[in-house]
């Protein structure tokens, strides 16, 4: 499969086999409903249990894949999960610590570039993060060029990747992805030698969606189809929280309470 096209047309993923497969989750826009603001996000108890409960049944296998800090993840009640932050810049086994690379120097003036840009239109907002900068303007769509224009040039100027999203642009430490993330993960235990299977929605997916492809696993885009290198599709945050909870159910133990997904 290519980027360019869908050929066949994508197909929902069948259940996951919790004997084989390791399971890796993007956050927004996957798991929970996207917000004009990042800190508006609300994660259910119920998500919660679940992925608990997922993450039980699959002997640790899986991990949150996100743009996102894991110190931001930890504060929604992610903290017992393995996890690969801020596109794969800082990383951490499910009890272990985290561990990160180096904050590159044009990432603290990108910060004030970004902010002073921040300030002059109302509905953008500016987004610090450990590793990264990132610019949000979905409640100022006006402003996506300019904020584009601002991004590239800090990009060239200070060797930091430029990184596209939903209505954001993001400046981050180079040479890594979700993509890359994934793979590093999948060489250590407990994730080494099962089938990684990748859920996102979002461009910034892709790389993770291609690595996981290759290596003989399933990357299953959220949201409309388009062109991507995955290969199944759930149409959006709803079709994968009963998707998860359907795989659950169909391993239960027998007599287990089906009315929950199979959660404790």
């Amino acid at each position: 499969m290519t980027a360019e096209t869908n050929d066949p047309p994508l197909s929902e993923p069948p259940l996951l086999d919790f004997g084989s497969d390791a399971l890796f989750l993007d956050f927004d826009g996957t798991l929970v409903e996207l917000c004009d603001r990042p800190d508006a996000v609300v994660v259910s108890d119920r998500l919660i249990d679940m992925l608990h409960a997922l993450n039980d049944r699959l002997g640790g296998r899986l991990a949150l894949v996100s743009g996102r800090a894991i110190e931001v993840l930890d504060g929604f009640g992610m903290g017992r999960l393995a996890a690969a932050g801020s596109h794969g810049s800082e990383w951490r086994l499910a009890g272990g610590p985290r561990e990160f690379l180096p904050r590159p120097e044009g990432l603290d003036i990108a910060r004030s570039r970004f902010t002073i840009f921040a300030e002059t239109a109302r509905g953008l907002l500016f987004e610090d993060k450990p590793l990264g900068a990132a610019l949000h303007y979905r409640r100022a769509p006006e402003q996506r060029d300019a904020a584009h224009a601002l991004a590239e040039d800090l990009a060239q100027s200070h060797r930091l990747h430029l990184q596209h999203g939903h209505d954001m642009v993001e400046l981050r430490v180079p040479g890594v992805d979700k993509g890359t993330a994934i793979g590093e993960l999948m060489k250590l235990a407990p994730f080494t030698g099962y089938r990684p299977v990748f859920l996102g929605d979002d461009v910034t997916d892709e790389d993770g969606f291609r690595a996981v492809e290759a290596a003989g696993g399933a990357g299953v885009l959220v949201g409309s189809e388009r062109a991507t290198q995955a290969s199944h599709l759930l149409d959006g945050v709803a079709a994968v929280n009963d998707w998860l909870a359907r795989s659950l159910q169909a391993c239960a133990p027998e007599g287990a309470d089906n009315n929950n997904g199979g959660m404790p």
